[in-house]
């Protein structure tokens, strides 16, 4: 599309705000809609993106009304944006994430949490809280959204959405907040299996190898990592996955122990999100909340020869990983440690699952590995998702299994 101009507001029904948003999923204060063009593979598609990528005509907020206030008018679109655009998609506004991304929650104290419309008394997860919530309340057909530890992955599994975090790289993430340099990407969510599909060529292109994939791995130690009660919920979605793919064998991700791995990412993501935010921190002093206020508190503590010695510790992790995982294999873990946690949950209660859930959600950030969660099952009646994770670059491959998987599933539920 050679200019983007906003959307007819006759035509799209598109307001100075976002028209119906009864899940509180999009921001208000810079609200902006773009009309995509007329042909292409997502043409009647709408979506939405995380308010951390830039929109000419727009500012991006990045969780925090004084982020808005402190920065001027993006200068130019993001190309994953231009492209979404090029391919025929609307783009129907920008949806709340929590504040400055780093937190996995989906709370918000100065928007407020997006509903998560499978059961309006839970959390949505974040940071990409919004474009879980827009996405799986069927208001936009799909979104986009930012991934370091979770921030994708955790959402879609607590909505009960297809989620991929690409290989590192594969997908341009120009435009986007700044925040973890080595381990960010952009990643996106789906309801529809074949929206998801047709998203993933979009995005991610065509894989360099076209590696079938002809065994599992089941992650014993992530399994672990959770309660008794979640790993029994996942059994009939690793059945569905061995049934599909072909013989299964348990393996450890950590020989040094998942808890080490967590603190590699820590001293990485913190050094890197410091390095992002700090300035701006020290100059405006924003108000934040007490997750995101005590993460940036520590993460101004993290050493530069912290931050050396943990990127080192990375290089052995990735290449031990790709020993281990080879590229006929996928493996699987859970998504997430829970369920979506109810609203009325403790700090303590939210700190515990997001300490169990940072042993499964740092291994693909750390590897640069592709990982996608897909919603085969439920517990206690919402959404629990499943993780597959692949080697490096067979990210589109990997997208279109959990398009099959869900597929399946779908049709067996229909049938039975």
């Amino acid at each position: 599309m050679k200019d983007n101009q906003l959307l007819n507001n006759e035509k799209l029904g598109v307001s100075e705000t976002p028209p119906y948003d009864p899940l509180h999923a999009f921001v208000r204060e810079n609200h902006i809609a773009l009309k995509g063009s007329d042909r292409g593979p997502l043409c009647g598609m709408v979506f939405a993106i995380k308010d951390v990528f830039k929109v000419k005509g727009s500012t991006y907020g990045n969780g925090h009304p004084l982020w808005l206030k402190t920065h001027g008018p993006d200068d130019f679109t993001a190309s994953s944006v231009l492209s979404l655009l090029d391919s025929g998609a609307d783009l129907v506004g920008k949806t709340i994430c929590d504040e400055l991304c780093y937190s996995i929650s989906g709370e918000n104290w100065n928007y407020g949490a997006p509903l998560n419309p499978h059961d309006l008394r839970r959390y949505t997860g974040g940071s990409s809280s919004g474009s879980a919530a827009a996405t799986a309340g069927g208001l936009v057909d799909f979104a986009t959204g930012s991934d370091c530890l979770g921030s994708v992955r955790v959402p879609a599994s607590y909505n009960g959405l297809l989620g991929m975090r690409p290989t590192l790289k594969r997908v341009k993430n120009d435009g986007e907040a700044p925040y973890s340099e080595t381990m960010d990407v952009l990643g996106y969510v789906a309801r529809d299996p074949e929206v998801f599909d047709k998203v993933s060529s979009l995005l991610l292109g065509q894989d360099p190898e076209d590696t079938p994939f002809d065994k599992v791995y089941i992650a014993k130690d992530a399994f672990d990592a959770v309660d008794g009660e979640v790993q029994k919920a996942l059994e009939p979605a690793v059945r569905q996955i061995i049934d599909m793919i072909g013989p299964a064998k348990e393996v450890n991700v950590a020989k040094e122990g998942l808890d080490s791995w967590v603190s590699i990412f820590r001293d990485i993501q913190g050094f890197e999100v410091w390095n992002s935010y700090g300035g701006w921190v020290k100059k405006h002093r924003p108000h934040l909340s007490r997750g995101p206020m005590e993460r940036l508190e520590a993460a101004s503590k993290i050493t530069r020869t912290a931050y050396k010695n943990a990127q080192k510790k990375r290089t052995e992790l990735i290449e031990q990983f790709k020993t281990l995982l080879p590229k006929n294999a996928v493996m699987v873990m859970p998504t997430a440690s829970s369920i979506a946690p109810l609203r009325t949950e403790t700090i303590e209660v939210i700190n515990k699952h997001r300490g169990q859930s940072s042993k499964l959600l740092c291994v693909s950030p750390l590897t640069k590995t592709p990982q996608v969660t897909i919603p085969l099952v439920k517990k206690n009646g919402v959404p629990l998702g499943i993780t597959l994770i692949a080697a490096h670059e067979k990210d589109l491959i990997l997208a279109n299994l959990a398009s099959n998987l869900l597929r399946n599933a779908l049709k067996r539920d229909s049938q039975a």
